[in-house]
């Protein structure tokens, strides 16, 4: 009975290092990816430099009502850059893209009468409204204080 009770430590202990050994080895792989390069994490200073660099695309794609015959129009300030389109009258925001150091507080993408998006900073919030008087996008864009918002 002693010999079968050591024989199955034993083998749990067998299994157990196995076990570890396989999941070890398989964690170690996660490191990598499948096609074998190292994956690091980025340094404060990549962070930031990739925060602060401009994205090339849009922010969301381009809505189905846009469609062919709708005018488009781009407007750029220091908070932050819109793309608009006018169709039956109606504004439609089809991309916005926050400036370095704002990030995106509300949206109205419409398509609506008058469709907009507030950029924020830590010290400033400006929103940005456009229409489509006669058809084709306008944007004004205004400072956003505290007592605005209530």
């Amino acid at each position: 009975m002693r010999r079968r009770a050591l024989l199955g430590l034993g083998g749990w202990l067998a299994a157990a290092v196995l076990t570890t050994a396989t999941g070890t080895w398989a964690v170690s792989l996660i490191g990598t990816d499948i096609t074998g390069q190292a994956v690091r994490s980025m340094t404060l200073e990549e962070v930031e430099r990739a925060l602060t660099t401009t994205s090339a695309g849009p922010a969301i794609a381009p809505a189905a009502s846009a469609g062919p015959s709708a005018e488009t129009g781009n407007f750029s300030y220091a908070e932050g850059s819109v793309t608009a389109a006018c169709d039956a009258g109606r504004a439609l925001l089809l991309s916005w893209s926050p400036a370095p150091g704002y990030g995106v507080d509300e949206v109205e993408r419409g398509p609506a009468p008058t469709a907009s998006v507030v950029f924020e900073s830590d010290d400033r919030k400006a929103a940005i409204s456009l229409t489509c008087p006669s058809g084709k996008p306008a944007a004004t864009v205004r400072s956003v204080t505290e007592n605005d918002e209530d």
